[in-house]
């Protein structure tokens, strides 16, 4: 062996050569070794997990579920419900509406509370008169008593005096200072009485009150009125099928005219569960008025107005005159107050809306 001249050599015997190697190769060893007895271990825990769930967690599981499902469908309940409500106040208040624009275009003496200076015929018939609606459907025949005094400063009224009022014939006449006429049987009726038609809404007075000046109360469910052309389109799956706002109840509750002509059109069928009317072939792609007093039953409330029915939304209208700062007054004005106010059933439950306007001579 060759070596450096100044450096020191050692010499290591084979043997100890040996241990070396065998000593160093040992604990790389050991390391494998226990690295393979981890991960045998890691993947015996692993597979003893993987077995499931126990019947205690499963039912835990199951009962929050259900509490989430529940609680879900509880919420997707309350925001059905709630569109719904105000589906129907939306459509009351477009019913209303458009039942006030039309009163506002009417003559200031054709709106409830009427007027009218009685001439030599002295017969006058009620504005909302309709030969082809039948007037029970129409007129409601009970008075109010917001039009009487009762003798309560704390509350308001009309202050019209009561003695001697039939309160069950829906109608009040007094004269232009507020006093009230009497009805009678007697024909002719004699002064400051009259007589009284239910059935063909018309009042007759004596010849003797000849150009005096008479107010008018009374109150009404108003008619809905919708207009539109039948659809003639098939792609549509409407064919011939006009969707109405409200429920008349049934066919012979409807009226149908054409809008260029003014001639009756008689609808096929009308579905009551989905407010559908049907026309024939013939009357597809043509313009029509329908009108209908929205379908009623009995008043269960005591409010002196029949009730609507599930599918119906019943509008009632009554008016009073009023004084410039807006008190009501008895007397005739140059102001009106007129108030609709529609009812819908809500479940269990009748709810309403109001609206009002002021109509000026």
């Amino acid at each position: 062996m060759r070596t450096l001249k100044g450096a020191v050599t050692r010499s290591v015997p084979p043997s100890q050569q040996h241990r070396t190697s065998f000593t160093e190769y040992l604990p790389l060893r050991r390391v494998r070794i226990s690295q393979r007895s981890l991960n045998q271990k890691k993947n015996y825990l692993a597979t003893a997990k993987e077995h499931g769930f126990t019947l205690v967690e499963v039912i835990v599981a199951v009962t929050i579920l259900s509490f989430a499902i529940f609680a879900t469908l509880r919420v997707i309940t309350a925001s059905l419900n709630s569109i719904a409500r105000q589906g129907q106040r939306v459509k009351a208040l477009h019913l209303a509406q458009a039942h006030l624009a039309k009163l506002e275009a009417e003559s200031f003496s054709k709106v409830v509370p009427e007027t009218w200076i009685i001439d030599s015929g002295s017969t006058y018939p009620l504005n909302i008169y309709d030969p082809d609606v039948a007037p029970s459907e129409i007129f409601i025949s009970s008075d109010d008593d917001y039009w009487y005094d009762d003798d309560n400063p704390n509350t308001e009224d009309l202050g019209f005096d009561d003695t001697g009022q039939e309160k069950s014939d829906g109608i009040l006449v007094a004269d232009k200072d507020g006093t009230p006429y009497t009805v009678t049987s007697t024909s002719p009726p004699p002064s400051e009485n009259y007589n009284w038609n239910s059935t063909t809404l018309t009042l007759t007075f004596s010849p003797d009150d000849v150009e005096e000046e008479i107010q008018i109360y009374y109150r009404y469910y108003h008619l809905v009125e919708e207009g539109g052309t039948i659809p003639s389109d098939e792609k549509a799956g409407e064919e011939g099928i006009v969707k109405l706002v409200t429920d008349p109840g049934d066919l012979d509750n409807i009226g149908v005219e054409e809008l260029d002509s003014g001639n009756s059109i008689a609808a096929d069928e009308y579905s009551s569960s989905t407010r559908e009317l049907f026309f024939n072939a013939s009357d597809k792609g043509r313009s029509v008025w329908i009108y209908y007093v929205p379908q009623k039953t009995t008043d269960t409330d005591g409010d002196g107005y029949e009730d609507p029915t599930d599918d119906s939304i019943l509008g009632v209208v009554e008016g009073s005159f009023y004084n410039p700062d807006g008190t009501p007054v008895s007397l005739i004005t140059n102001a009106k107050k007129v108030t609709v106010t529609e009812y819908w059933k809500q479940g269990k439950d009748i709810q309403s809306t109001k609206q009002e306007t002021y109509i000026i001579k």
